[in-house]
Formats: C-alpha cells, structure tokens, sequence
C-alpha cells in the first residue's frame, strides 16, 4: 500500500474517531436516544473546473450521479428542544463524467464516498404529535474508493464542511414514529489524475459538490 494511501486512509480515520468521540462525549448522559433510519437521496450540485497541465481548460467540467442509500442518525436528547445527532449511511457509488469542453472524455472515474454530519439541532412543539426541527453542524466527505475511467490514478480528498438541516417528526407512539429530513451541505474538494488520451498530462479538479439529501423513514426512541 503506498504512503500516500496509508496516509489518507490514516487522517480519515482520525476525522472519524473525533467525530464518535465528539459524539460520544456528547450523549453519554441519559438514555433519551432516537433512532431515524430509512433511504435518502444525495443530489449533488456540483461547480467543478478541471486544469490540464496546470492550466484551467475553458468550458471543461464535470458532473456526479445522484444516489440513492440508506441513511440513519443517531440522536440524543439534552432537554425537550435540544439534541444532536450523528447521520452514518451505506457509502454510496457516484460516476464523474466530463462535461462542456471535456464532455468527449466520457467516464472520468467512479468513487464510493460516506458523508458523516454531527448536527445540533432545536425542536419545536416537544411533546406533541407533530414537531418540527432545524439544526446546524459539520460534515466531513470521506472518500473510501476510486476507480479509474479515462483518468487514470484517480484521488478524491477527503474534505469537511458545513450542514444546514430541518425536517419534522410525526409521533405515532411515545416510542414509534415517521419523519421527513432534509439537509443541504456545503463541501469543497479537490481531485487528480493523469490523461492517458493526452500522453499521461496531470489534470486536476476544483470541486464544490453541495448536495442536498432527502430521508424519510422510521423514528424510533428509546
């Protein structure tokens, strides 16, 4: 395994650890926990400009498949209005095509990809049947694999970033419930590789993906 590889791999972990840490930290309290589980789906609106050569290529960009995976958030409540939560999901695959300009290289690679978010956030109506909620936190993109397409030796940084989220909670029982979720997240990363099609020139992106995910499911506390 290269260094550079293990290096990644390593820092990853570390982002991972002190996420759970934060969140273990946090919620080792009481028992007042939630569970929200169901699909989502991750649309991406992705600004993305490729360099070749270290020079920006007029009109070239990129574009990712959408996805849809499983999702669920850990959650612990700290008052009636106040919790936090920790969203983990099955790390879904997403194609990078070329677009504009770069649109005659097709396939540019594949990555699978797990955005973990700790949010905290504020219910409103606690203890009734119907309660909404916003919240606000962090989101790191681990990236876990890449393949190549017409670039090859394909790197996707890991990146953290920003999250805005609401949603609402519908209470069919003090322990059953249905909700909806939405989280809008801003991320920045770059990427690299080499075009084999143009004699093995590096080409680079600058990349944000910002996308917006859609859960609904099953709430459950306990």
């Amino acid at each position: 395994m290269k260094l550079e590889t293990q290096g990644r791999i390593g820092r990853a972990l570390v982002a991972v650890g002190l996420l759970g840490g934060i969140a273990t930290a946090a919620f080792a309290v009481d028992d007042d926990w939630r569970l929200r589980i169901g699909p989502g789906r991750i649309a991406f609106d992705e600004r993305i400009t490729l360099s070749i050569g270290g020079a920006p290529v007029p009109g070239a960009g990129a574009k990712l498949s959408d996805a849809t995976t499983l999702l669920a958030e850990i959650g612990y409540r700290f008052t009636p209005e106040w919790s936090a939560g920790l969203t983990i999901g099955i790390p879904p695959t997403t194609d990078i095509d070329g677009t504009g300009s770069a649109a005659a290289f097709g396939r540019l690679g594949e990555m699978k990809y797990g955005p973990l978010a700790l949010t905290a956030q504020y219910q409103f109506n606690a203890g009734g049947t119907l309660q909404p909620y916003v919240g606000a936190g962090a989101v790191y993109y681990l990236v876990m694999d890449e393949k190549d397409g017409s670039v090859a030796r394909l790197s996707v940084d890991n990146a953290w970033g920003s999250v805005l989220q609401a949603g609402v909670d519908y209470k069919l029982s003090p322990t059953l419930g249905v909700f909806i979720d939405v989280k809008k997240l801003f991320l920045k990363t770059t990427a690299s590789g080499t075009l084999p099609a143009l004699g093995g020139a590096p080409v680079t992106a600058d990349a944000k993906l910002d996308p917006l995910v859609i859960q609904a499911g099953l709430l459950l506390q306990f």
